[in-house]
């Protein structure tokens, strides 16, 4: 019997693993928790990235870029329209774990909420995000995102 690894945090390698983990966590649970915990994941590894020592810099100027659309930066904004597209989906992302810090500005931004299909079943099985006026799966955007980190950080 293989012993399992023992987690640590130490590398982006190690938040990008987290992060497939709690996708799986979430695939089988449909939990709100689940969801949450892989958005927090995927918003932390861009900078966990950018501040690496370790990090080859071509990678580091990806991250970068990144952490500026996921900022909103140079009016990046928004459109849910577009959530099929990367570079909203880190909007998203970014967006929904510090969505709650924005108070001032939280008119301006759009109201992010979970949402379940119906019919509802017992237990309630989070699945999707209401964003704006559209609803959406929450599953395809976080692996999504998933594999652009793996694809990129697969090649550092």
């Amino acid at each position: 019997m293989k012993a399992k690894k023992i987690p640590i945090l130490k590398t982006y390698f190690d938040w990008l693993e987290k992060a497939k983990y709690e996708l799986s966590k979430f695939e089988q649970s449909c939990n709100a928790y689940d969801m949450a915990n892989c958005f927090l994941t995927l918003n932390a590894i861009p900078e966990w990235i950018e501040k690496s020592d370790d990090s080859p810099e071509e990678l580091k100027e990806l991250a970068k870029e990144k952490i500026a659309i996921m900022r909103g930066e140079n009016n990046f904004a928004l459109d849910e329209n577009k959530l099929g597209e990367l570079d909203h989906q880190l909007r998203l992302i970014r967006l929904f774990c510090n969505h709650s810090k924005h108070s001032k500005l939280k008119e301006k931004l759009k109201h992010i909420s979970m949402s379940s299909s119906f019919p509802l079943e017992f237990p309630i099985r989070f699945t999707d995000l209401s964003v704006g006026s559209e609803f959406i799966e929450a599953h395809g955007i976080l692996k999504n995102v998933i594999e652009f980190w793996d694809s990129k950080i697969g090649h550092a």
